[in-house]
């Protein structure tokens, strides 16, 4: 596997990770998952769409996907 490939994947996971712990539950008629820190939430998105693109990206340069 490329080294690339892989940082991409564990930048990802570190977006997933946060967004996961910052997540609560309010529980009610309906349940309803909010976020604890917006700020943070949009860094771990941000985490997440960067560590797809290189993935992406180095997947099409290497012929990957066509």
């Amino acid at each position: 596997m490329d080294l690339i490939i892989v940082i991409g994947s564990i930048i990802a996971g570190i977006g997933i990770i946060i967004n996961v712990a910052n997540t609560r539950v309010k529980y009610g008629w309906f349940t309803h998952y909010q976020s604890r820190s917006r700020p943070l939430n949009y860094v771990s998105l941000l985490l997440i769409i960067i560590g797809l693109i290189i993935v992406i990206s180095k997947a099409y340069l290497n012929g990957q996907l066509n």
